[in-house]
């Protein structure tokens, strides 16, 4: 059937058929827009989040180091008593007589006739109570008192002093169990806020291993507490927060409450200290009761207190809003900008009045060269470098800040191949990961080294597939080029801090036994060794030589006669050697290392047969870095000389760590295949 002379090929079927399609290219283009600005949104939501976490962090960790500072005064100012070998001969001598006699001794007006030698003792408590007195007034304390490890009150400065509480009591209590100064929650008084803490005193010619009694002291705290809250706050909507933990109740120590408040059950719940005992960044209910806020938490090293910071989940919120506004804006009209021009050629195909249509077609362009130029101003304003580039290496698109980055201008890109932009080792890594994530459809991460002319600068690569589907399909990638030359640099500096600290434990050790002269170093060469014959990743790589060269840390804390000692070791001697791995716990555990050393040092002589210590672990309750630093010790402790033996042959060894259940097979194999190795015979040169 012919076709009506003038009726357009277009009309009919063809014009629903036309708009259809219209309909569908739009979805599409509404569906790729809505993605691209979610992602955009999901990486803008993180940068605030970050930069609100790190303003959080940095006010509470300098809040907690001037706490550390104004607790080590306190500390000094304790030793100058606790440590005085007048205090320390008094407490010795009335600590030898019974409470009866104490409480006489103290009591300058009892009346009492006292035994010739609590007489002689009595006649000194004036001249100790007016130095007592005198120190406790020069000190700006409320109270000062020395009481015996029971918590009875020895002797005091004042005449006249209030009962021993028993906060007090408990505080006297760990301070002589642990040897070492403990503080009592805080509590309120008729003078405020007020702190106790309690300094073990040790006889004379003690070594301080049994305490005789405590120095029990009471400072006002409610001007140091308003000093550490009313530190400069860079945003106003930030709340400071000085909170203790009495028993299993959380307490508000902030000075307008007058005394220390209980926290509601719900809020307590909401803290939950992480293993390292911070409040760990999240949104949780406001300790003010005001909505929900972004919080974080440092505990103040040998306290219960712990420094907390929050900001308003509604100012937070109200950020991320706008970011969202602004991104989703701008994906929108860019995606109106679709949908009209194909609009436009939907009335170009149905319309006959071609110099309307025309005039259209340019007004539509002004509207999306507005669009375009809304977009490039948001793609300039990015902080990161962005591009767009197939499998080839050819860019479709790319922002200001990868210009800077490549050293190019921003008009040059377009057309660009990165074989033009880049030096060959780059562009084939690039080129690479393009391709690897375009044939996985999934997306990737590295690390990626240019040079710019103050040097070279250590960058982040992100890049996530895509398939343009107008291009016969073809394959690529969008990246995303961070630069993180500074945070590695601040990352290695860590890492020298850290080396440094081992390197002085190291020393120490050997310095204490002869026999540990590179017995550590051994350890971590053949630790790393083994790490990597078992296929370990880095990170636990990492773990077992640190641990390793930390390892016998906790000898410093062992007399060194018992460290050189020829023959058997008593029972008593035993246990003190089975302290060892509790004692460099103790000394570990506050040290950042970012990776868990101070547990592998702990778990170090446990065994798999649950025969070890200190706290009989069994089979998979050890880690692995426990594990293999377990048969590493043992093998470098048997091939090493002593004091009472020569050392074994690495065959011996061997053949007895084969032979002990209490060892992993499989550890024990891959020192065996390090040992017969190329790097054996090195290490038998160590």
């Amino acid at each position: 059937m012919m076709q009506k002379t003038g009726t357009p090929w277009y009309a009919g079927r063809s014009k629903k058929y036309a708009l259809l399609a219209v309909v569908t290219v739009s979805l599409c283009v509404f569906m790729a827009a809505w993605m691209v600005c979610s992602m955009e949104y999901r990486n803008r939501k993180q940068d605030v989040l970050t930069a609100q976490q790190e303003t959080l962090a940095a006010w509470v960790s300098g809040t907690v180091d001037a706490v550390t500072v104004w607790t080590d005064a306190l500390y000094g100012q304790a030793r100058r008593v606790s440590g005085s070998d007048l205090y320390r001969l008094f407490a010795s001598e009335l600590g030898q007589m019974d409470e009866r006699t104490t409480a006489l001794i103290n009591d300058a007006d009892s009346g009492v006739t006292l035994p010739d030698g609590a007489a002689a003792l009595a006649e000194e408590v004036p001249l100790i109570r007016n130095l007592l007195l005198d120190f406790m007034t020069y000190s700006g304390l409320l109270d000062a008192r020395i009481v015996s490890p029971a918590g009875q009150t020895m002797l005091s400065a004042l005449s006249r002093p209030t009962p021993v509480t028993e906060g007090q009591r408990d505080a006297v209590e760990r301070a002589v169990r642990g040897k070492v100064m403990t503080f009592a929650p805080v509590r309120a008084s008729t003078s405020g806020l007020v702190l106790d803490m309690a300094d073990p005193i040790s006889a004379v010619m003690d070594d301080g291993d049994k305490p005789v009694a405590a120095l029990l002291l009471t400072t006002p705290v409610t001007g140091p507490i308003a000093q550490f809250l009313a530190r400069d706050l860079r945003q106003a909507d930030l709340k400071p927060y000085l909170l203790q933990r009495n028993g299993d109740v959380w307490e508000d120590l902030r000075v307008q409450a007058g005394v220390p408040a209980p926290l509601g059950s719900v809020l307590a719940a909401s803290l939950n200290p992480g293993s390292d005992g911070g409040i760990p960044f999240a949104v949780r209910p406001s300790l003010s009761g005001t909505g929900e806020a972004y919080s974080l938490g440092v505990r103040v090293p040998g306290m219960d207190w712990w420094v907390l910071l929050e900001v308003s989940a509604g100012a937070v919120d109200s950020v991320l809003r706008h970011q969202a506004g602004l991104i989703y804006g701008v994906g929108a009209l860019i995606s109106l900008g679709f949908v009209l021009g194909l609009a436009l050629l939907w009335w170009v195909l149905v319309g006959r009045q071609q110099r309307i249509v025309a005039e259209r077609f340019r007004n539509l362009y002004q509207l999306i060269e507005r669009q375009k130029r809304l977009l490039d101003s948001v793609n300039v304003s990015l902080d990161v470098g962005l591009f767009m580039a197939d499998v080839t290496g050819q860019l479709q698109v790319g922002n200001r800040a990868f210009a800077e980055i490549v050293g190019r201008e921003e008009s040059e890109l377009a057309g660009s191949n990165l074989a033009s932009l880049l030096d060959g080792g780059a562009t084939g890594r690039l080129l690479d990961g393009i391709r690897r994530v375009a044939d996985a459809d999934e997306a990737s991460t590295f690390e990626l080294t240019l040079p710019r002319p103050d040097g070279e600068h250590l960058y982040r690569v992100s890049l996530f597939p895509f398939v343009d589907d107008v291009e016969d399909g073809a394959k690529g990638a969008v990246g995303i080029v961070q630069d993180i030359t500074e945070f590695r640099r601040n990352s290695e500096k860590r890492r020298l801090q850290q080396k440094h600290t081992l390197d002085a434990f190291v020393r120490a050790v050997e310095g204490v036994d002869p026999y540990l002269s590179g017995h550590s170093r051994k350890m971590a060469t053949l630790g790393g060794l083994v790490a990597d014959h078992m296929g370990l990743d880095e990170a636990d790589r990492r773990t077992i030589v640190m641990a390793a060269e930390l390892s016998q840390v906790g000898k410093l804390f062992v007399p060194r006669e018992l460290l050189t000692k020829t023959g058997k070791l008593s029972e008593e001697e035993q246990a003190e050697m089975a302290r060892v791995p509790e004692h460099a716990y103790r000394v570990l555990r506050d040290i950042d290392f970012e990776l868990p050393v101070p547990a592998a040092v702990h778990e170090m002589y446990e065994r798999m047969d649950g025969t070890g210590y200190p706290r009989h672990l069994v089979g998979e309750a050890i880690s692995v870095h426990a594990r293999v630093l377990a048969v590493v010790n043992a093998f470098c402790a048997m091939v090493g000389p002593r004091s009472y033996r020569a050392g074994m042959s690495d065959d011996e060894a061997l053949r007895i760590l084969r032979g002990d259940p209490s060892f992993v097979r499989t550890v024990v194999d891959s020192l065996a295949g390090v040992l017969a190795g190329s790097a054996g015979e090195t290490i038998q040169e160590q």
